[in-house]
């Protein structure tokens, strides 16, 4: 049998021990987060996938586009509109026009989303952008 004092004193120091661990999770002394990868501390997307997305977005050179970003590890190409949720015969144009500069890399589809973010139209490297359903 262990004597009474000992254990009084490791269950003491236990407790100490999760009362200490448990207070350094506190959320005020934490410092703000840094930007999250692909973010400026601005909030706009940075390109680090060979400038295809600026590269898109300069071709386009359109007032329907709203933002060009890359994603997937610069497999996609997304790109936001100020169009209607009806407006797949422009989405179509949009998405053909960015198809001409996209698929470098491993970039192989572009995706024309409504400002809804509703997709309008899609297009696949080696085939005609479509609009969808």
């Amino acid at each position: 049998m262990k004597p009474r004092g000992r254990t009084t004193a490791l269950l003491a120091s236990t407790i100490l021990c999760l009362i200490l661990g448990l207070t350094a999770c506190g959320d005020v002394a934490d410092p703000t987060p840094p930007a999250t990868a692909g973010t400026s501390a601005a909030g706009e997307p940075t390109d680090s996938c060979g400038g295809t997305a600026g590269r898109v977005k300069d071709h386009l050179d359109s007032a329907k586009v709203g933002s060009v970003v890359v994603n997937g590890q610069c497999t996609s190409v997304v790109i936001t509109t100020t169009l209607g949720d009806d407006a797949g015969a422009d989405a179509v144009q949009l998405c053909e026009s960015a198809a001409q500069v996209a698929y470098t890399g491993d970039v192989n589809a572009v995706t024309v989303l409504a400002a809804s973010t509703r997709e309008l139209a899609i297009g696949i490297a080696g085939a005609k952008c479509m609009a969808s359903a």
